[in-house]
């Protein structure tokens, strides 16, 4: 089961330096809700776990990743990623497209992923649009700790206007409820498109 999920979010640091922390695994891998850095083998391949826990969902992988091709000039990056279910359920591989681009005084991320899932559980991915919202949060989780570790080194370096903030929190399962809440909302209004999208005046 394949499926193509795209996301972009901002990022108040200016092009250059927010490219380089997005291509420091070590710095960003705190911001990834559920996720674990447990591997560096050199600057482009490690080795982690990704845990997401909502409701009657839960899936466990471990697995390595690489960034199998990085363009500075263009600031265009792909990774490539594949993980095991830890409960033997099946596995999961990713290709991510990363492309950074200005927007104000700060940068944008898009990501475009193309998932692959094996065994029993690709019926989660069934619902292209589960898989959508799961990954919305998870993009929004992260941009928000993404900017607490670029405010927080902002603030070390003695940065002008700059606020201090906490760190990004260590590697959890995915917030159980805000998680479901975003399955609701996205479920929901799914469900209310159809039913009253076409429906005539």
């Amino acid at each position: 089961m394949g499926m193509r999920i795209t996301n972009s979010f901002a990022v108040q640091a200016p092009p250059d330096k927010a490219w380089t922390i997005l291509l420091d695994v070590s710095r960003i891998a705190p911001c990834v809700p559920g996720a674990e850095l447990t591997e560096m083998t050199d600057a482009t391949h490690f080795k982690g776990r990704a845990r997401v826990k909502a409701g009657p969902i839960e899936l466990s992988f471990s697995g390595q990743a690489e960034f199998a091709e990085i363009d500075n000039a263009n600031r265009k990056a792909r990774l490539i990623a594949k993980g095991n279910d830890t409960k033997g359920r099946g596995n999961a591989t990713a290709t991510i497209d990363f492309e950074l681009v200005p927007e104000g005084s700060g940068s944008r991320v898009t990501a475009s992923t193309d998932l692959t899932m094996t065994g029993a559980i690709a019926q989660y991915g069934r619902g292209t649009g589960v898989m959508n919202d799961i990954a919305n949060h998870i993009t929004a989780a992260f941009a928000k700790n993404l900017e607490a570790l670029l405010a927080e080194e902002r603030a070390d370096t003695g940065g002008a206007n700059d606020v201090a903030s906490a760190p990004p929190p260590k590697a959890a399962p995915i917030s159980a409820f805000a998680l479901l809440g975003a399955m609701l909302r996205g479920f929901f209004g799914r469900l209310l498109g159809r039913l009253f999208g076409g429906a005539k005046p």
